[in-house]
């Protein structure tokens, strides 16, 4: 019969570039993620983003044969591998980001982004890429409406652009030259955009933007100085928010009722993690 989760649970994954496997945490408590398995070792290398549409899991590549692996997780605590793709297309892939059926891929080392026609979740068809010229290792992507936040970690800036034709993102500007520093991750709560500063000077911290106005973001504050460790991407359900610490081995988890204003809960660690680098969450409803 095999296992079967609980019903309407919720699970966060977590890519694991040491030792080449994603970690599943069972949140149907989010203060108290508890482990599940591993899966995907033999079959991914340096993974690292992640997003999923419906019952289909994409995980990048960013080492090995520098590819996108595709999991069916009907059964979410059991991951059944179906196929890659990608592979001659992309270089260093590392952020994903879906909005309807079109998947968006950043290439850190070329410095733009492949854009993929999901119709067929498990046949990915290939369309065109985009931000060559604009970006500067390109390595978080948020999405909300119409506009796309792509993190460019080489300039210490935040790209935006439009996808209200998803295939053809038209850019509009950037932000974030005078607060970021190394950005990665990026997610979006209502009107608040957060950003991770992964070291470096001023970095190990996640910056706040208010985006009532999506095309020109406004600046808050910044939280988890002295508290991250490397801070890579993010992710939330409902008021709680988790970090990863790559070079902490673990996961920070803060309340966000208040978004402007997140407050430290707790780490996540087990010894379940190897070099985290990305995280998302599925409900099995």
């Amino acid at each position: 019969m095999g296992i079967r989760p609980p019903r309407e649970s919720r699970f966060l994954y977590v890519t694991n570039i040491g030792t080449a496997n994603i970690t599943i945490y069972d949140i149907s408590n989010p203060l108290s993620p508890a482990p599940v398995r591993q899966f995907g070792t033999g079959e991914l290398s340096a993974p690292s983003g992640m997003a999923i549409t419906g019952t289909t899991l994409y995980v990048a590549n960013a080492g090995g044969d520098q590819a996108i692996e595709i999991y069916n997780i009907s059964n979410p605590i059991m991951p059944v591998r179906i196929r890659q793709f990608g592979e001659g297309e992309l270089n260093n892939p590392n952020a994903l980001a879906i909005t309807g059926t079109t998947l968006y891929v950043t290439n850190l080392n070329d410095d733009n982004v492949e854009i993929y026609d999901i119709s067929n979740p498990t046949f990915p068809a290939r369309v065109t890429e985009f931000g060559g010229g604009e970006l500067n290792g390109p390595n978080g992507l948020a999405i909300i409406g119409d506009i796309l936040y792509v993190s460019n970690s080489g300039d210490a800036t935040v790209e935006i652009y439009n996808i209200s034709n998803p295939i053809m993102p038209a850019n509009i500007t950037q932000f974030g030259a005078t607060d970021l520093s190394n950005p990665i991750g990026l997610v979006i709560t209502g009107n608040t955009l957060y950003v991770a500063n992964f070291q470096f000077a001023g970095g190990n911290t996640v910056e706040i933007y208010n985006i009532s106005n999506p095309s020109l973001p406004s600046h808050v504050t910044e939280f988890g100085a002295g508290v991250l460790n490397g801070p890579t991407e993010l992710a939330i359900t409902g008021n709680i928010l988790y970090v990863i610490n790559l070079n902490g081995n673990n996961i920070t988890i803060y309340d966000i009722s208040n978004p402007t204003m997140p407050a430290l809960v707790s780490e996540l660690n087990g010894g379940n993690l190897s070099t985290p680098f990305g995280l998302v969450i599925f409900s099995a409803n």
